[in-house]
């Protein structure tokens, strides 16, 4: 079994169990965007949840597969899980597990809201299941998320997904640009400089991005609702 088909056996449990406790959702970052048609392939789910972090836990942990991590346990804003279709902890287990990360919309100080992201279902095949429902962000939330990773970190997939997205749905982008935080666009253009071009080409004022990202210091960025901010401010 591939890697992305873990990966969909994964996204489908979320969903499954998440639906079941009636939370809002959608998936975010490298394996939504190949489900857009991307040629992308990541090794784990994130995803953003209209819940907290208490709420996600009972709703997750000991479910359908799903184990709670004590990763960035501190943080509010974020919990992380490995989810597997294995019993009992082998080593297969560890190996097999696919790392879910969830962003939670609720924490203590947190200033957006998630009542107007919108959400697409999207079916997913795996070699465990076929026609699976789930859910993720629609491209313009994706091309945000990916844009905050790219401000505050240098890998070559943040670079790629935006490339993609800013040519195949630059249409989409064109019509939300105005509406961007042109600080995180401009500290993602201080990073890669080879999306000025593509940047451009949907509708987002590249210079007017530098300028708003000119002197920010990375290190004075808070951590806490940081990927919230960037998908939803």
């Amino acid at each position: 079994m591939s890697s992305q088909d873990r990966l969909a056996d994964a996204a489908i449990a979320l969903n499954r169990v998440l639906t079941e406790a009636g939370i809002r959702y959608g998936l975010v970052g490298g394996y939504p965007i190949s489900l857009l048609g991307s040629a992308r392939t990541c090794k784990n789910v994130n995803c953003l949840a209209q819940t907290s972090k208490d709420e996600i836990i009972v709703a997750l942990n000991g479910r359908d597969g799903f184990t709670r991590t004590l990763t960035n346990n501190e943080r509010q804003d974020y919990a992380s899980f490995l989810w597997s279709d294995r019993i009992g902890w082998t080593q297969d287990w560890g190996r097999d597990a696919v790392l879910v990360e969830v962003f939670c919309e609720q924490f203590t100080g947190a200033q957006y809201s998630m009542q107007n992201v919108r959400i697409a279902s999207v079916t997913v095949n795996s070699r465990r299941a076929t026609g699976q429902a789930v859910s993720i962000l629609d491209p313009f939330f994706q091309f945000k998320y990916m844009l905050r990773a790219a401000a505050y970190r240098n890998k070559l997939h943040d670079e790629f997904d935006l490339q993609w997205l800013s040519y195949y749905y630059r249409q989409v982008i064109a019509a939300g640009a105005q509406s961007l935080n042109y600080e995180i666009v401009g500290l993602a253009l201080r990073n890669y400089a080879s999306l000025d071009d593509r940047f451009a080409g949907a509708g987002i004022d590249v210079n007017y991005a530098k300028q708003c990202a000119r002197g920010v210091r990375l290190d004075a960025v808070a951590v806490l609702g940081n990927v919230q901010r960037g998908i939803l401010g």
